[in-house]
C-alpha cells in the first residue's frame, strides 16, 4: 500500500501573492480554495470583518494580519479584499459563518492592493499608490508634500471627501503585503517617521470609510527587533488590531488541502496505526488527530511553529514537498510510517540560506560532527538508525528555544519517543510493557551517542532528564561575531559609534531631551565669565534641530562618520560640528565587532546572550579608549565654516588650566569636547549677553541654586559665605564689606523700570522677565540675566529698602527680609511684581523733630534725601538719651544702617527707623531693633500707674501691644506701636484712620 493510496493530495501554490487577486481567473481560484477552520472563522467573523465594516458602533482601527511565511496570510488578505470588492465571491466561501459575516462588507469597497519592496518613506509609498489608484477610479486628488502639512489626517479627510463625490456610499480599502520586510529595512529616524504615519492611518479609519490591512510575519508590537522604537510602536498599537494565524489554522489547512481523506481511507489509516499505539503515551487518545494528519505527525506542526529561522518558506510549503516525496513510497509495516519533525533537518542541511544563519550554523556544525561520529564509530549498530533520527530531532529542537541555542533545555527520552514516533524493530518481542521497552531502547541509544562522542556536544540535565545539544564546548564566539561584522551596514556602524559617544559624553537614552532622538540638553562653560551656558548635544545633523525646543545658546553636533546625512552647514554662530575623520583599521574593527556582538545578543538569550554582551562591552571599552587616546588628532571641529582638528583648536591654550585639573588628574573625552566648544563659542556668548556678570567661582547648573540660596540667606541676616560674596560681587552689589545695591547696574535697571512706571504703580514679573519657559531672561539683549540671579538682585534692593517684592501670599520688604531665606528659590523666581516702599508719614516725623528741639522743616529736607537732618536728629537723640533705654543699648558706633546713604529712598528709610517705623528700612536695622526689643526689661504692673507721671528721656516702646491700639513709649513722645496682628510697623501706613491717630498721638 502506497502513501498516495491513503490520501487525496492536493498541491498548493508555493507562494500566493496578494497581487494575484487582481486577475479574475486567479481571483475565483483563491476564494474557492481557501479553507477555514472553526477557530479561524471565529476570528474572521468577530474580529476582522467588523473592523472593515461601516458599523458605527465599532471602534474602527487598522488591521495587521500576523502569520509566518506559508501560513496563508496573503491568501486570507486576498480573499477578504475580493469579497469587499464584489458580492459575487460570497457564495464561494467554504465556511458558512464567514460567508454570513462577509455580507456586511461584500461589494462595499473599492480595493487597492500593494506589495512594498521600496526604500521610499512610507508616506510617499502610500500617497503615491493612492493617487494612482484614485485616478484610475475617476477621482482627481493629490496629497500635499510632506513638508507642507502639520498632520496627515486632514489630507485623508479631503481625499475621502473627493472619493465620496464620485463613489458615494462606497469605502476605500488599502491592502499592503510584505510590510514587515519593509519596516526591517528602515533606519532608526526613518522608522520613527514611518511609524508616526502608520499611527495616523490607524486613526483616520475611526471616522472615515477608509480601511487599511497589512500582512506581517510576526507581531511587531511585541518584537525585540523594534525595541529601539518601542515608544513609537506603543502609540501605533493603540490604533491597530492584530489577527493572528495560529498553529491550529495551519493544521486545518494541511488536513483539508494537502491530506484530505475519504472515510474509507481514514479507516485504513486507523487500522494501520492502532497496533503501534501501545508503544506511545497518547497515540490512542489522539488517534483521530493522527488519522486526520497522516502521514504527518501531529507534533510536527507544533514544533515547526517554534522554529527560529530566516528562510522564506513556511510549514505548508515544506510539508507539501515532503509529502510529494513519499506519495509513491510503500507504507512500512515494521514501524509507524509517520513524518516527524526530525525530517525538517534535511531541509536545513540542503538549504544554503539556512546554513548561513548564525543561529543555525553552530547547530549544523555540531550535528554534522555527531552524525559523522555515529556513522563511523557507533558501538551499537542495531540502534544506528534510531540514533540518526535522535540527532536530527535534537538538532531541530535546538532551534525551537526562542533564538537562544545555548539554553540548557531539551526533550526527555520519553518525549523523543512520542514526538518522533521512534521505533526499534523487535521491541515487541521483549515481553515487558511495550511503551517501557521502547523507552529503554531510546535511553540506551542516547547513552551510546554520548559515549561515542566522548561526552561532547550532548548534555543531560540531571534534575529533569532532558537531553540537548550543548554547543558551548565547540563554539567560537569571536568567529561568529566577525562573520556577522562582515555583513554590517554603514548605519549599524554609525549606531555603534554613537553608543560609544553616549558613554563618553555621559548620555543615556532615558535622559534624552526628545523621545526617539539622540538629543540631550547640555552645558558648557563660558570661560571668560566662569558660568555654564545651556544648549543641546546632537548625535546627528542639524536636520533634527527644529525638534529641540525651546531654542538655547548653542548646538553641538557629532556627525555620522560612515553614512553622514545630507544637510547644509549655514555657518550659524551657535553651531559646532564634530566629525571623526581619522578612522584607522583599529577603530573600524572595534566598531564592527561591537555592532555585530550587539546584533547577535539581541537575538540570543541566556548564556549566549551574556557572552555576546560581554564581548560587546569589551569592544565598547576598546572603542572608548581609542577615541580618548586619538581624540585630539582624529576629530575635526567646524565652527562658522572654519575646520580644524581638536589639537589645532587648542593650540596656545592649556586644556588642563581651563579645566582646573590637579597634577594627577586627566582630562576626559567629555571635558575636551566642552572646553573646545567653549573656546569656539566664547565670542558668540559675549554677543548674546554683552554685560553678563563675571563670577569669581564657577557657576554650574549643579551648584547655582545653592550659591544663590546662600546669597539670599546672607541678605536676610545670615552668614556671608564665600559663595554669597562671590555672587554679590559679580552682581556689583558690594562696596567693600558693605552691601550697596545702588552700585549695581542690574539693580539700577530694576529701579529705573520701576520709576518709569510712575507713582503708585507696580512692575509685574512679565515686565522684568521675558522668554519661553526654561529660557527666561531679565534684559535679554543687554544682560541676559537668568531669573535666579535676578532674584538675588531684587533681594539686594529689598535689603536696601528700595523695593518691596511681592510673591504669592506675601510681600517682602526690609521688615520681612527673613522671608528671603525662608521661601524657596523656585517660589521667589515666580514673583508677582515689584513695588516701591510706601511713603513716610511726614507729620509724625515733623513732630519728632519739634520734640527734640529741632526745626520742623528739617523733616521735609530729610524726606528729600538730605544727609544733614539725619545727622542732627541722631545727635539730638543721643543727648536726650543720656538717661533711659537708648543710653543703655546705644552701640559703640552708629550701626551701618544709620551711616551715610546714597539714595533719597535710603535716607528716608533710615529716618523712618529713627522715628520708629520699619517700612522701607534696611534689613540689618530691623534685625537690630528686634534684638533691642528682646532685651528690654519687662513692664511691671503698677509702675507709671498714673498717666500724668511720665518718665523723662527718650526710649523704645513696649515689646508688645494689643492689636489695634496705640502704645505709649517710655518718654514724653507717644509713638504708634507695631500691629500685633501682622507684626507690621504702623508709622509708615498712610490710611486715613491710622495716619490721623498717629499724628494725634505724636502731638500729645
Amino acid at each position: 500500500m502506497r502513501y498516495g493510496d491513503l490520501i487525496q493530495f492536493e498541491p498548493i501554490e508555493s507562494v500566493i501573492q496578494l497581487l494575484d487577486a487582481n486577475r479574475p481567473d486567479e481571483a475565483k481560484k483563491l476564494v474557492a480554495t481557501y479553507v477555514i477552520s472553526d477557530d479561524m472563522a471565529e476570528r474572521i467573523a468577530k474580529q476582522m470583518i467588523p473592523q472593515l465594516s461601516f458599523d458605527e458602533s465599532v471602534d474602527h482601527k487598522g488591521v495587521l494580519v500576523v502569520g509566518n511565511y506559508g501560513t496563508g496570510k496573503s491568501h486570507l488578505m486576498s480573499v477578504l479584499s475580493l469579497i469587499a470588492e464584489d458580492t459575487a465571491y460570497v457564495p464561494m466561501i467554504r465556511h458558512p459563518k464567514v460567508a454570513k459575516a462577509a455580507e456586511a462588507i461584500a461589494g462595499k469597497f473599492k480595493v487597492h492592493r500593494v506589495e512594498i519592496s521600496s526604500q521610499m518613506p512610507l508616506r510617499d509609498i502610500i500617497t503615491q499608490e493612492l493617487e494612482l489608484f484614485l485616478e484610475s477610479q475617476g477621482v482627481n486628488f493629490n496629497f500635499p508634500p510632506a513638508d507642507k502639512v502639520v498632520n496627515n489626517k486632514a489630507a485623508f479627510e479631503k481625499m475621502m471627501a473627493a472619493f465620496d463625490e464620485v463613489h458615494p456610499n462606497q469605502g476605500l480599502l488599502l491592502v499592503v503585503d510584505e510590510f514587515l520586510e519593509y519596516l526591517r529595512s528602515r533606519k532608526d529616524h526613518d522608522l520613527v517617521l514611518d511609524l508616526s504615519f502608520l499611527r495616523e492611518i490607524g486613526e483616520v479609519t475611526k471616522h472615515l470609510r477608509f480601511r487599511f490591512v497589512a500582512g506581517v510575519q510576526e507581531a511587531i508590537f511585541d518584537s525585540s527587533r523594534f525595541q529601539h522604537v518601542a515608544d513609537s510602536l506603543r502609540r501605533v498599537s493603540e490604533r491597530f488590531t492584530q489577527v493572528l494565524l495560529a498553529r491550529q489554522d495551519v493544521s486545518f489547512v494541511v488536513a483539508e488541502r494537502l491530506l484530505k481523506k475519504s472515510a474509507d481511507q481514514q479507516d485504513k489509516i486507523r487500522n494501520y496505526l492502532t497496533p503501534f499505539s501501545k508503544f506511545y503515551s497518547n497515540m490512542n487518545e489522539r488517534m483521530d488527530e493522527y488519522v486526520r494528519l497522516f502521514p504527518v505527525h501531529p507534533d510536527y506542526i507544533n514544533t515547526f511553529d517554534q522554529l527560529v529561522f530566516t528562510e522564506k518558506r513556511g510549514a505548508l510549503v515544506t510539508l507539501r514537498d515532503q509529502i510529494q516525496d513519499v506519495l509513491e513510497d510503500t507504507v512500512p509495516t515494521d514501524h509507524p510510517g509517520l513524518i516527524g519533525f526530525d525530517k525538517f533537518w534535511e531541509t536545513v542541511t540542503t538549504n544554503s540560506v539556512l546554513r548561513s544563519d548564525p543561529n543555525i550554523g553552530p547547530v549544523l556544525a555540531v550535528a554534522e560532527v555527531l552524525t559523522e561520529r555515529v556513522q563511523k564509530a557507533f558501538t551499537r549498530p542495531a540502534y544506528k538508525a534510531m540514533a540518526a533520527r535522535v540527532i536530527k530531532g535534537l538538532s531541530v529542537h535546538r532551534l525551537t528555544t526562542g533564538g537562544d541555542i545555548y539554553v540548557p533545555v531539551g526533550p526527555t527520552a520519553e518525549e523523543l519517543r512520542d514526538t518522533l514516533c521512534l521505533y526499534q524493530p523487535g521491541i515487541e518481542d521483549m515481553g515487558g510493557e511495550p511503551s517501557d521497552d521502547l523507552l529503554t531502547a531510546v535511553q540506551t541509544t542516547l547513552r551510546e551517542i554520548v559515549k561515542t562522542v566522548n561526552g561532547q556536544f550532548i548534555s543531560k540535565a540531571p534534575d529533569t532528564e532532558q537531553y540537548y545539544l550543548d554547543l558551548k564546548k565547540d563554539v567560537d564566539y569571536d568567529a561568529q561575531i566577525e562573520k556577522r561584522a562582515e555583513a554590517l551596514s554603514d548605519d549599524a556602524l554609525d549606531r555603534a559609534y554613537y553608543n560609544a559617544l553616549m558613554q563618553l559624553m555621559e548620555c543615556t537614552d532615558e535622559h534624552a531631551y526628545v523621545t526617539g532622538y539622540k538629543i540631550w540638553q547640555h552645558q558648557i562653560e563660558w570661560q571668560d565669565h566662569r558660568v555654564e551656558r545651556n544648549g543641546y548635544l546632537f548625535l546627528g545633523a542639524p536636520n533634527d534641530r527644529p525638534t529641540a525646543q525651546p531654542e538655547r545658546d548653542f548646538y553641538i553636533y557629532f556627525i555620522q562618520p560612515f553614512e553622514p546625512p545630507r544637510f547644509r552647514d549655514e555657518s550659524k554662530v551657535d553651531e559646532v560640528f564634530f566629525r571623526l575623520k581619522g578612522l584607522d583599521e583599529a577603530i573600524k574593527r572595534h566598531l564592527a565587532f561591537y555592532a555585530a556582538a550587539q546584533e547577535l545578543a539581541s537575538t540570543a538569550s541566556g548564556a549566549a546572550k551574556a557572552i555576546y554582551l560581554d564581548k560587546a562591552k569589551d569592544a565598547l571599552r576598546d572603542m572608548s579608549k581609542w577615541l580618548q587616546d586619538k581624540q585630539m588628532s582624529a576629530f575635526e571641529v567646524t565652527y562658522q565654516g572654519k575646520t580644524k582638528t581638536l589639537q589645532e583648536w587648542a593650540k596656545g591654550v592649556s586644556i588642563r588650566d581651563k579645566l582646573r585639573l590637579g597634577p594627577d588628574e586627566r582630562a576626559n573625552f567629555r571635558d575636551i569636547v566642552n572646553v573646545t566648544s567653549g573656546l569656539a563659542l566664547g565670542t558668540h556668548f559675549g554677543d548674546l549677553a554683552p554685560e553678563y556678570p563675571t563670577f569669581s567661582v564657577l557657576v554650574t547648573e549643579a551648584n547655582r541654586k545653592q550659591l544663590i540660596t546662600n546669597t539670599l540667606k546672607a541678605l536676610a541676616g545670615g552668614t556671608r559665605t564665600k559663595d554669597a560674596i562671590a555672587i554679590l560681587d559679580a552682581l556689583e552689589m558690594l562696596d567693600g564689606d558693605r552691601i550697596e545695591p545702588t552700585r549695581s547696574k542690574y539693580a539700577q535697571e530694576v529701579v529705573n523700570r520701576l520709576q518709569a512706571k510712575g507713582h503708585g504703580q507696580v512692575l509685574n514679573r512679565s515686565e522684568l522677565i521675558s522668554g519661553p519657559t526654561d529660557v527666561e531672561y531679565f534684559a535679554p539683549v543687554r544682560f541676559r540675566l537668568e531669573p535666579d540671579l535676578l532674584v538675588a538682585v531684587l533681594g539686594g534692593l529689598v535689603y536696601s529698602g528700595d523695593i518691596v517684592l511681592a510673591i504669592t501670599g506675601d510681600k517682602i520688604d526690609s521688615g520681612k527680609i527673613s522671608l528671603l531665606a525662608e521661601r524657596s528659590l523656585d517660589e521667589l523666581q515666580q514673583l508677582k511684581h515689584v513695588e516701591a516702599p510706601k511713603e513716610i508719614n511726614v507729620a509724625v516725623l515733623r513732630s519728632l523733630f519739634e520734640l527734640l528741639g529741632l526745626p520742623s522743616g528739617l523733616a521735609q529736607m530729610a524726606t528729600q534725601g538730605k544727609d544733614e537732618p539725619v545727622k542732627e536728629l541722631l545727635d539730638a537723640v543721643a543727648k536726650q538719651g543720656a538717661t533711659g533705654a537708648y543710653r543703655r543699648y546705644r552701640p559703640a558706633k552708629p550701626p551701618q544702617f544709620l551711616g551715610p546713604v546714597t539714595t533719597a529712598r535710603g535716607r528716608a528709610a533710615r529716618l523712618a527707623h529713627a522715628a520708629g517705623s520699619t517700612q522701607g528700612v534696611p534689613g540689618e536695622a530691623v534685625a537690630l531693633q528686634h534684638h533691642r526689643q528682646a532685651q528690654e526689661p519687662a513692664h511691671h504692673p503698677g509702675r507709671h500707674r498714673h498717666p500724668e507721671k511720665k518718665p523723662r528721656g527718650f526710649g523704645y516702646g513696649r515689646k508688645t501691644a494689643r492689636p489695634g491700639r496705640r502704645t505709649r513709649c517710655h518718654g514724653s513722645l507717644s509713638l504708634p506701636g507695631r500691629d500685633g496682628a501682622n507684626n507690621r510697623p504702623s508709622l509708615g501706613t498712610t490710611g486715613p484712620d491710622r495716619s490721623q491717630g498717629d499724628t494725634r498721638s505724636a502731638r500729645r
